[in-house]
């Protein structure tokens, strides 16, 4: 895979004997596992290591992805950059997968993180891709990016990107810390979901 020696990488600190997890945590855990075959579920083992936030996040995090109101594509191609910039290749291989599903293509995808003004990408999913590393650099869109964004978005939608990009930023801090390592059947990062 393009970029792989730029991931973080911690040892799987997500079975600390200290961790102790409650029963709607692992529950929740449980039923993401049967729900994507195995395929979508350690994300949640970090999130279950505080079950007083596990449910909010969880809640707060299906108002920006998926029952967000940009396009599938540009969500995805949002957290995809999120995830390159902060080396989280959990992330990053979750959401391949998902963008695929969405109906990005392996060379977006590649572009996403790689060449994130490339030409195979619309000039709106350029510009807000642009704007990631602003907010992850600065904590702020500049002015231009800013107003470029207010050409084609409404304030809602633009505070929903910028919130959608926090979002992401914060998981994957918490993914890289606690080492998640990937499902077996994610190794293989052409592995669909």
């Amino acid at each position: 895979m393009a970029g792989e020696a730029r991931w973080h990488s911690a040892p799987d600190r997500t079975s600390d004997p200290e961790i102790r997890r409650g029963i709607v945590g692992r529950a929740i855990t449980a039923a993401a596992k049967r729900a994507t075959k195995g395929r979508s579920y350690h994300f949640m083992r970090v999130l279950a290591i505080n079950g007083r936030l596990q449910v909010p996040y969880l809640i707060w995090n299906s108002r920006l992805m998926p029952r967000g109101k940009l396009p599938r594509q540009q969500t995805e191609a949002v957290i995809l950059r999120t995830a390159w910039l902060c080396a989280s290749q959990y992330e990053r291989t979750q959401h391949r997968a998902i963008g695929r599903s969405v109906g990005l293509s392996e060379d977006q995808l590649e572009a996403i993180g790689s060449d994130p003004q490339s030409a195979l990408l619309d000039e709106q999913t350029r510009l807000l891709l642009a704007g990631v590393a602003e907010l992850l650099d600065d904590h702020k869109l500049s002015d231009a990016t800013y107003e470029a964004l207010r050409e084609a978005l409404p304030p809602k939608l633009i505070l929903e990107y910028t919130m959608l990009v926090g979002t992401y930023a914060a998981l994957a801090g918490s993914l890289n810390s606690f080492g998640v390592p990937l499902e077996k059947r994610r190794a293989n990062p052409r592995c669909a979901i």
